[in-house]
């Protein structure tokens, strides 16, 4: 009888067991918060935007250090594994607002419907409203987000952190 119980026991538990999914919480990592960029690297190294002009780049980290800069708010609901909703990001002088999508199963990310108001001159502006309108995955936690963006030939990684 004892045996009959624990295999029982042991039956209805098994769902439980094997219900654990290897998928990010995708709207905990990006919404509810505003996300600043640290700075973009390309193949783990920090890229050179300026080409050595140490003057632009001061100008540009003067820029993104500011409080209301270089910064995305992602708003969205869940369904499964993924994340949709919309999202407002302000470089310096420019605004974009559009919808995005993120997989937590795959870690795809998409943005689409871009509309934009102002511009940026700053070549770090550019670069982080280049990379918004062309992500192709992320990775990270609620702390720290990285997204991977496709410029022309070649894949950039924009970091992120809470502000």
């Amino acid at each position: 009888m004892k045996q009959i119980f624990a295999y029982l026991l042991f039956v209805a538990l098994l769902p439980l067991l094997g219900g654990c999914d290897e998928s990010d919480d995708v709207a905990e990592i990006f919404t509810g918060k505003t996300w600043k960029l640290t700075y973009i690297t390309m193949n783990g190294q920090t890229y050179d935007f300026w080409n050595g002009d140490e003057a632009a780049y001061d100008r540009s980290e003067a820029l993104r250090r500011q409080g209301a800069t270089f910064t995305v708010v992602f708003n969205g609901n869940e369904t499964e594994t993924v994340v949709e909703g919309d999202f407002e990001a302000r470089a310096v002088n420019c605004t974009l607002t559009g919808t995005w999508s993120a997989d937590g199963a795959t870690h795809e990310v998409r943005t689409s419907n871009i509309r934009s108001t102002g511009s940026d001159t700053d070549v770090l502006a550019r670069a982080f409203l280049t990379g918004l309108r062309n992500p192709i995955r992320y990775e990270g936690d609620s702390q720290n987000l990285y997204i991977y963006y496709k410029d022309g030939q070649t894949t950039k990684c924009m970091a992120f952190h809470i502000q």
